[in-house]
């Protein structure tokens, strides 16, 4: 049995991390305050289909304790086990079309449970329905009878017909946090007798996405290596440790981006997806916020960036050259943003080729006492603008913006 099943929650006691819903729907069994149609949605890992089965048991349980399923009656274990013909889990995915579900639910429905108090639907991915399974499913949710019970779970809630969503109540399954899920690895830990480091478990919840069970069953993989470290987390994910994370951005701060476009280039070859370190940075970034908030705010926004538009750059450390040569924000007269003096350097040029080098290719590093240090990432755009006629040009618009004599340092920035 894998871990995340053995250790998949069997009560609301031990859900992690969705207290607002617990508490709705705990108090909802214990007041007998139930509705018949129910919507989970959220990302993928985050406990829906687990609360599901533990709502179908708690409607049918002959023991409740405090909201609670005892997982000891004939009910509940027979739902633990799925072999209650009155509890039907569907994967919609593999049940798209409307004869299956007319099948599997609307011919069936409308008999009286045989064993249990309720008869149960889970209808797992619902989103994927076709649209006339929609239709069949509202006409049975519409006014399904006392007895019947439904419980749709979804990752992409968007694709639900409105007519289905407003007869449901509907809950919002949030992501998990990392210290919650770093606590439950540890928990699991503990009870397999595994031999770990915290640092270890911190990384794997870190490059989880907010769902525990992408983490468990990156724990129970890694625990191959038969000692769970950050050494080894790192080699599995093919991910890089904190210390490189921090590495990078003191080079940031320092306004080194050669340094930094070479730990980038060595990321690289390390095997490592530099779109993946960038989501990397991101959590990073949200972790130490407070510690400085412009700092953070910025990267993160860079990194965001670097992700949207790895679909159209094909080569990654383009990407990064684009974003981190324009990262940096340095005040001038009357000129709050670099991009802000890119733009009105370009709106007196009239050289096409000169324009387009400026705006897509250049950016500035510093500008301070009279001095400009630009950057360019592109071989060919830098021979455009540092080409004897067009640097005059520069200068010219320079001397004129500002009023006084400009000194420019353009530097190429380029990773092999």
């Amino acid at each position: 049995m894998s871990l995340y099943i053995k250790y998949r929650p069997r009560d609301f006691d031990t859900v992690v991390n969705q207290k607002h819903i617990i508490d709705i729907l705990q108090y909802q069994v214990i007041n007998k305050k139930l509705i018949s149609n129910y919507l989970f949605f959220g990302s993928r890992g985050t406990g829906k289909t687990s609360v599901a089965r533990i709502l179908a048991k708690a409607v049918n349980c002959q023991n409740p304790k405090n909201g609670n399923p005892c997982n000891k009656c004939f009910s509940c274990i027979s739902i633990n086990e799925n072999k209650n013909i009155d509890f039907v889990e569907i994967d919609a995915a593999s049940h798209t079309q409307v004869d299956n579900i007319r099948k599997e639910i609307i011919d069936k429905a409308f008999y009286p449970p045989s064993v249990l108090k309720k008869k149960v639907y889970i209808i797992d991915e619902v989103h994927m329905l076709s649209s006339s399974s929609f239709n069949a499913l509202l006409k049975i949710m519409e006014e399904p009878p006392e007895y019947l019970f439904f419980i749709l779970a979804t990752t992409e809630i968007n694709k639900i017909k409105d007519t289905i969503v407003s007869r449901c109540q509907v809950f919002n399954f949030k992501k998990l946090n990392i210290d919650d899920i770093s606590a439950r690895l540890s928990y699991i830990c503990e009870q397999e007798g595994y031999n770990y480091d915290k640092q270890a478990l911190n990384l794997i919840a870190q490059n989880s996405d907010g769902a525990m069970r992408d983490s468990i069953k990156y724990l129970e993989q890694i625990n191959f290596f038969e000692k769970i470290t950050e050494d080894n987390v790192i080699k599995f994910l093919g991910i890089v440790g904190n210390s490189t994370i921090i590495e990078f951005i003191e080079y940031i701060k320092n306004l080194d981006l050669k340094s930094s476009f070479e730990l980038l280039q060595k990321i690289s070859n390390g095997g490592i997806d530099l779109i993946d370190f960038a989501k990397q940075i991101i959590v990073y970034s949200d972790e130490h916020f407070l510690e400085d908030q412009e700092l953070y705010t910025k990267l993160s926004d860079c990194m965001i960036n670097i992700i949207k538009d790895s679909k159209i750059y094909p080569i990654n450390t383009i990407l990064y050259k684009k974003e981190l040569s324009k990262f940096f924000t340095t005040k001038y007269e009357g000129i709050d943003k670099n991009d802000d003096l890119i733009e009105k350097i370009v709106q007196n040029i009239d050289s096409t080729s000169l324009k387009t080098a400026l705006k897509r290719y250049s950016s500035i590093q510093s500008f301070q006492n009279g001095y400009l240090h630009m950057n360019v990432s592109n071989e060919f755009q830098y021979a455009v603008i540092t080409n004897e006629k067009n640097l005059q040009v520069l200068k010219k618009i320079l001397n004129k913006i500002f009023n006084k004599e400009i000194e420019i340092k353009i530097d190429l920035i380029k990773i092999d």
